[in-house]
């Protein structure tokens, strides 16, 4: 796991703070090392530096190669550490399982870091003269060892390497080299503030990122919902505009079959209507000349003397008298005959035309039923019948007027 990767986990965990603020101080007295790094990822960061630069070399002495085996341990520990703590969030858990890490970090067994004086040193006597290595190597970490020539001349270099300091050239070196020291540890120390602010800035970009990520699945559920809504209402809106739709139009349908079934009787009663009603006008008319003219005739009868009529028109023949007598009431009773068939027919022509008048009107009337109102088939038959039915004209005495079967009507009007 590189350095990059490793910052971008610890930003994913539950407490990146903590990761950010732990420390360790790690010293190599043999090196004169003594740094304190703050920050799991400047740990990190630190021991990959370390095997980085031993793994430049090709061929490495096995004192230096335990050195290498020991950074490449500790970034695993590292990285296993931060996996099994990354979800944890009690601090008191993982500062039980850090404390066994740190030691390990910490532990001093004659390491040696890449970049050091005396780490350079052993690595150039090696490359040059590797007999004298294993000396300079003990007299290093403190372990004298003289038991041939070799490893005497080894301690004698490593103590000459030591001892540059106690000219006054070699205090110049030596202050120099404490002064580049420590400029090392101000750097180390900036490099571990960048460290925590490059961490601290990972997490919180990527708990910004996971906001942005609920606020934006958070608006996409709101818009589907709206959309949702809508569409249901729009559809339920449709549905229901469809369904009064085809209800209204198959009433008009219906309405509109019983209008073309009922038009011609309709017209056929507005045209008897009229016609009865100009029956009625003209007996109407005939009756009145002939009630005037009997009404002259009486009162001419009447106002002349019957004297003067037996004895001028008749000349005293009282059997002539008899026969006109009888002819005369004979006249009389036609007269009063026709006057009261003249009268029948009259009432009967108006009876008619109010009849078809009325059914003129009920057709009309049953057609607005239709519209808007659940006419039941009892009504409707009902009505039919009083449409269809025979009407009493009262020409004749105790006329019949029956009803006409609903079957009929209803097999006229197409329904079974």
């Amino acid at each position: 796991m590189t350095t990059k990767e490793f910052r971008i986990r610890i930003s994913e965990s539950k407490i990146p703070d903590w990761f950010n603020a732990v420390s360790v101080n790690i010293t190599y007295p043999q090196i004169d090392l003594d740094i304190e790094l703050q920050g799991l990822s400047a740990i990190h960061d630190f021991f990959t530096k370390q095997v980085t630069g031993w793994q430049k070399y090709e061929t490495l002495p096995g004192e230096i190669q335990h050195s290498l085996d020991h950074f490449i341990k500790q970034i695993q520990q590292i990285e296993r550490f931060l996996e099994n703590c990354i979800n944890l969030e009690d601090e008191n858990s993982i500062s039980n399982q850090w404390n066994n890490t740190r030691n390990q970090i910490c532990s001093q067994n004659n390491y040696f870091t890449f970049d050091s004086q005396k780490s350079k040193f052993l690595i150039g006597l090696h490359s040059n003269h590797p007999e004298y290595f294993l000396g300079a190597y003990l007299y290093i970490i403190g372990q004298l060892k003289s038991s041939n020539k070799n490893d005497f001349i080894g301690s004698l270099l490593s103590y000459e390497f030591d001892s540059k300091g106690t000219s006054e050239f070699g205090k110049r070196v030596d202050s120099e080299r404490k002064s580049l020291k420590q400029l090392r540890n101000d750097f180390q120390n900036q490099i571990n503030q960048t460290e925590t602010q490059l961490t601290e800035h990972l997490a919180k970009s990527s708990k910004d990122y996971e906001n942005y990520i609920i606020a934006i699945d958070k608006f996409k559920i709101e818009k589907e919902t709206l959309i949702d809504d809508w569409f249901e209402k729009s559809q339920n809106g449709f549905k229901s505009f469809d369904f009064e739709s085809n209800s209204k139009i198959k009433e008009l349908e219906k309405i509109y079959e019983e209008k073309l079934r009922l038009e011609k009787p309709a017209k056929y009663w507005q045209k008897k209507s009229t016609t009865y009603y100009e029956q009625g006008n003209k007996a109407k008319s005939s009756l009145y000349w002939i009630i005037g003219i009997s009404c002259v005739l009486l009162s001419v009868i009447l106002i002349t003397s019957p004297d003067y009529i037996f004895n001028t028109v008749f000349e005293g023949n009282k059997i002539a008298v008899v026969r006109w007598s009888i002819i005369f009431v004979t006249l009389i009773s036609l007269i009063a005959f026709a006057i009261r068939a003249l009268t029948k027919y009259m009432f009967s022509a108006y009876h008619l035309a109010r009849d078809a008048e009325e059914r003129h009107t009920l057709t009309f009337f049953y057609l607005s039923l239709l519209k808007g109102t659940e006419v039941k088939d009892d009504d409707r038959k009902l009505i039919l019948q009083s449409l269809f039915s025979r009407v009493e004209t009262g020409l004749l005495k105790d006329e019949s007027s029956p009803t006409m079967p609903s079957n009929v009507v209803n097999k006229f009007l197409g329904n079974p």
